[in-house]
């Protein structure tokens, strides 16, 4: 019955991820024509140095993210050699994208750290989640400052608005979170503590709870850490731009990106293989498209009442663009699973294998994997 409902969950996110790419590719390739121009831009050459330009900020975000982990470890006293913090956090990496029944790389992490580095469960289980905390508040940071520099705040598109607006909240309301965390006292008060008793999430929440505990008097981590995050950011808004350049797509600027990415990364925090992020990237290529001082002088010479149509056209292009350039971005960080693949296959295969085999288990699954999704 667990492994049915195991198979069940990742078929189900499996089929969910394919039917948002599929339902992106027949809304831009679902025409001849549309179809035509697509597998002419896949066809056109392309800058190859910028490419691997892209590939190398994606390399560098996912190294400095293990960095950023092997610190919140080492803060915790956890004597963790460096080595051994890129071993895990490739074999976590590599899991992330594996179709397992385990919960996903960080909590496979979080397994690895306490058996290498026994009666440290819950400060293994407390670095991961931190860690997590970390890296999605500054995601919001910097997609609310990408908003705002941009200027996409202002496009009057409703539902670029809102969710510009969406965003902002929720930046608002997790430094208010934050803050509220960091005083002494909250966490071990009555209303806190009465959320652990809440079903099917109060073990989650007690999890959180724990962990913010154990770093709650390391603010200069915290901060530290944070800080160590902004890059991550910054280049992913450079590894797309590097990307897009590769293939030519050059109409974009810059600066675009810095909303373009952060703001579809948050959609990638959606516990599916692939898709949110896929159609984040499209939807704001599209916008930044229609906002340029080009397509809007191309649009003025256009009759009006044939306006709409030769919009709709500029849109479904753009779309096109986006939705290659997404599928890319995917493809690129799929190639650095073989590192963490090499480690599985080359020495961890066993030790992961006994590592699930003691630790996975239906009331361990269900208490931690949404704590680290």
């Amino acid at each position: 019955m667990k492994d049915l409902k195991k198979t069940s969950i990742i078929a189900a996110k499996i089929v969910l991820s394919v039917g948002i790419i599929g339902w992106l590719f027949y809304k831009l390739v679902g025409t001849p024509k549309a179809c035509s121009a697509f597998v002419e831009m896949l066809q056109q050459p392309k800058a190859w140095g910028y490419l691997a330009v892209g590939f190398a900020f994606l390399l560098t975000i996912v190294l400095i993210t293990m960095l950023r982990w092997w610190y919140l470890v080492r803060a915790l006293g956890i004597d963790l050699s460096l080595p051994a913090s890129l071993r895990i956090g490739f074999l976590g990496y590599f899991f992330n994208f594996a179709p397992t029944g385990i919960a996903g790389g960080d909590l496979l992490k979080a397994w690895l750290l306490a058996r290498e580095k026994p009666r440290n469960r819950a400060k293994a289980l407390a670095s991961v989640i931190v860690d997590r905390i970390v890296g999605l508040y500054v995601l919001f940071l910097v997609a609310t400052a990408g908003i705002f520099l941009t200027g996409f705040w202002q496009i009057a598109e409703p539902t670029v608005h809102w969710l510009c607006w969406l965003v902002i909240i929720l930046t608002l309301v997790s430094t208010a979170g934050l803050a509220l965390v960091l005083l002494p006292g909250f966490l071990d008060g009555p209303l806190v503590r009465g959320t652990t008793l809440i079903p099917k999430v109060g073990d989650a929440i007690e999890s959180l709870i724990d962990a913010m505990l154990v770093y709650r008097s390391k603010r200069l981590v915290l901060f530290l850490s944070s800080v160590m995050t902004i890059p991550v950011h910054v280049f992913l808004a450079l590894c797309l731009a590097s990307l897009a350049m590769g293939l030519r797509f050059d109409r974009v600027p810059l600066g675009d990106y810095f909303t373009i990415y952060p703001v579809s990364g948050i959609a990638q925090t959606v516990p599916l293989p692939a898709g949110p992020a896929e159609m984040g990237i499209v939807f704001f290529y599209e916008q930044a498209w229609l906002r340029l001082p080009e397509t809007k002088t191309e649009l003025a010479r256009v009759a009006a009442a044939e306006r709409p149509q030769k919009e709709q056209e500029l849109k479904e292009a753009a779309g096109r663009e986006g939705l290659i350039l997404a599928l890319l971005y995917r493809l690129a960080t799929i190639l650095i699973v073989p590192i963490g693949a090499a480690y599985y296959f080359f020495g961890g295969r066993s030790e992961v294998a006994e590592v699930i085999h003691e630790e996975e288990g239906e009331e361990a699954s269900e208490k931690l994997a949404p704590s680290v999704q």
